[in-house]
């Protein structure tokens, strides 16, 4: 627990202090989660069974998050570089190197597409100016204060209190008491924060509770997959945390959800 709280004490306020200067080093810092999130998330394919591949599988991961902070935002950004990776992806299946089937191909190209979400992290950042105080830095506020709560009343309320298994098959530890801690602590939250954007505190308070909704299901998903692989953690590179994909398994589900919440309800950006 020491470790784990040290690693937080050092990464919290760095990757706040990238988020905050915006730009390219963010961009250059996201690109490198995605690069080592696509291995994360090969390593836990691999311990199936499976092949997918990597070097495919981290160039076209990269490729999207930087199309996602070089492209124009309102162009085509990020969707045009993902039908690429995925016509490079499935001609590579079709034309199958030794070892490499069919399977390994589609599965390559998921992991793409769900690493590659933290593409929505660069396209959330730039709703403002991109850089300092602006939309962009206080929508991506709301999505990690919520999520942040929403993990971490989550894990004492089930803890103290947890009865009721949520999900035994994928994760024995979680509770629905945990679940609705958490959405008490990402309502209150978002409660918190939405005048930062500004949302009424109503607005902000409902978007917090369903950030924390969907976070869980993000949790639920990376859950399965370990589960399935046999694999405790994703990777090592956060010291009590685990790899990149542990650390933001809720944010892959969460920044998307909370950029077309800003985009399509609010008129951000």
């Amino acid at each position: 627990m020491l470790v784990r709280i040290l690693t937080g004490l050092v990464g919290i306020p760095l990757f706040l202090g990238l988020l905050f200067i915006g730009q390219w080093p963010f961009l250059v810092v996201v690109a490198g989660m995605g690069l080592i999130g696509f291995y994360e998330y090969a390593r836990i394919l691999r311990a199936m069974g499976f092949r997918p591949s990597l070097p495919l599988g981290c160039a076209a991961t990269v490729a999207i998050v930087l199309a996602a902070g070089l492209l124009p935002p309102h162009g085509v950004h990020a969707q045009a570089v993902a039908a690429l990776a995925t016509l490079v992806i499935l001609a590579w299946a079709i034309f199958r190197p030794e070892g490499f089937s069919a399977l390994d191909g589609l599965l390559t190209l998921a992991g793409v597409a769900y690493v590659g979400l933290l593409s929505y992290l660069v396209l959330l950042r730039r709703l403002g100016g991109g850089s300092g105080w602006d939309l962009g830095l206080v929508w991506a506020g709301m999505a990690f204060l919520c999520t942040w709560a929403a993990d971490t009343l989550a894990y004492f309320v089930g803890v103290t209190w947890g009865r009721h298994k949520l999900a035994p098959k994928i994760s024995p530890q979680k509770s629905v008491e945990g679940l609705l801690g958490g959405v008490a602590g990402a309502l209150l939250a978002g409660l918190l924060w939405g005048p930062a954007i500004p949302l009424a505190r109503w607005q902000g308070a409902l978007l917090g509770a369903a950030i924390a909704l969907v976070a869980a299901m993000g949790d639920l998903v990376e859950s399965a997959l370990k589960r399935t692989a046999g694999v405790k953690d994703a990777g090592r590179l956060l010291p009590g945390h685990g790899g990149v994909l542990d650390r933001f398994d809720s944010s892959l589900f969460v920044l998307p959800f909370v950029y077309y919440v800003a985009t399509l309800l609010f008129g951000a950006g």
